[in-house]
């Protein structure tokens, strides 16, 4: 594929930059797109209920992550309350969030956006008679929007097996849990295999840049 024919055929969608402040969540939805999910908490240690907010676009966009397959770009956000009630930007990350139509059989992979310890989690879920997961972490540290978690689960009706790996990117250590998917409705429950391993410390992964399922973090294992 040469330059010329990927510039004719793949429009570069450009995301709508977003307010740097405003006085309430709808402040920052640009006409044309609606609020997914939203989440309240403190996510800088200032005792401030700050916002967490994914959005969609109500108009789909051609050739947007693939070809010939309309998309609706989202959009994480996050804005800090302020002392006088109004609401301060914080990251606008455009690629984060898995698409509507990126979850297999199951659909829509979007699972949850959580606010809990001073951070935030996001979720997706999907698949088919092979299911998977994907948990994020963020943490706000250094002035910016930090990967510090990351959790990847794989399950399987076929056998009945389930795998889930837990990665602390701070520390650089990893957990792995296998066992039955699910348990049998009678007789003993199994007990779980867990092990630790280290996958080593390196640069935590951003917010604003980040792609889900984009980067190989221990053997076959992306996140």
């Amino acid at each position: 594929m040469n330059a010329l024919f990927f510039l004719l055929f793949f429009q570069i969608y450009q995301y709508p930059i977003l307010p740097s402040s405003g006085t309430k969540t709808e402040s920052f939805v640009p006409k044309g797109w609606h609020i997914l999910e939203q989440a309240v908490g403190d996510l800088n240690k200032d005792n401030l209920p700050d916002l967490a907010v994914v959005i969609e676009s109500d108009v789909t966009v051609k050739n947007l992550k693939e070809t010939d397959n309309d998309q609706n770009p989202r959009i994480l956000w996050v804005a800090f309350k302020q002392t006088d009630g109004s609401y301060k930007l914080s990251v606008q990350s455009n690629e984060s969030i898995l698409l509507s139509n990126e979850g297999g059989v199951f659909g829509d992979p979007w699972a949850g956006l959580v606010i809990e310890r001073g951070t935030l989690l996001v979720q997706f879920y999907g698949g088919s008679a092979d299911r998977w997961g994907y948990d994020y972490r963020w943490r706000f540290q250094n002035n910016d929007w930090a990967l510090i978690g990351a959790t990847y689960t794989s399950a399987s009706t076929h056998n009945n097996q389930f795998r889930k790996y837990d990665f602390n990117l701070s520390t650089g250590v990893g957990e792995l849990t296998q066992g039955q998917w699910l348990e049998p409705d009678k007789g003993k429950a199994t007990n779980d295999k867990v092990s630790r391993f280290n996958i080593g410390k390196k640069p935590l992964f951003k917010l604003k840049s980040f792609k889900p399922n984009q980067y190989a973090i221990y053997k076959e294992i992306y996140i």
